[in-house]
């Protein structure tokens, strides 16, 4: 189901607390399929993926690592916190919530509101100003992900 992760771990305690505590702290609720592969890893590297961007098959950004829920320097907590301050408030959206991002800092986020995923590049003004649409969906973005393992057809 989630053919993209480089290792899966019996994380479904653990996650479930932890998720249920993130809950509460945003007021927000996981979706299912969140929940599902969060019981399957705490986050972490990736196999390499590569999705679109843009709308432009050609143009793609790798999704290199999911954020760890928790015990990680950059964890979910910490970059929900982050960007919930000056100067990323102005461009990140209260609904947003980090998923994954590249070798490079740029950032996948899941909406609260309607669960679309987002692309943005933290350090591009046009990319800040105009984030990517990803898919329209967590579970697009995940089936996405499934099928863009690199060397994979």
């Amino acid at each position: 189901m989630f053919r993209f992760l480089a290792e899966e771990i019996d994380n479904k305690e653990k996650s479930a607390v932890r998720i249920a505590y993130l809950e509460q702290k945003y007021g927000i609720v996981f979706p299912d399929i969140l929940k599902e592969l969060y019981a399957r890893t705490n986050g972490g590297k990736l196999k390499e993926c590569f999705v679109p961007v843009s709308g432009d098959p050609e143009d793609t950004a790798e999704v290199w690592c999911m954020y760890e829920l928790e015990n990680a320097e950059c964890d979910f907590e910490f970059v929900a916190d982050h960007d919930r301050k000056e100067p990323m408030h102005a461009y990140i959206p209260d609904d947003w919530y980090p998923f994954a991002y590249d070798r490079g800092g740029a950032k996948f986020y899941w909406s609260s509101k309607d669960h679309k995923v987002w692309f943005v590049i933290p350090d591009d003004p046009d990319s800040l100003a105009e984030p990517d649409l990803i898919a329209d969906s967590i579970e697009a973005f995940l089936e996405l992900l499934n099928h863009s393992i690199a060397g994979e057809t």
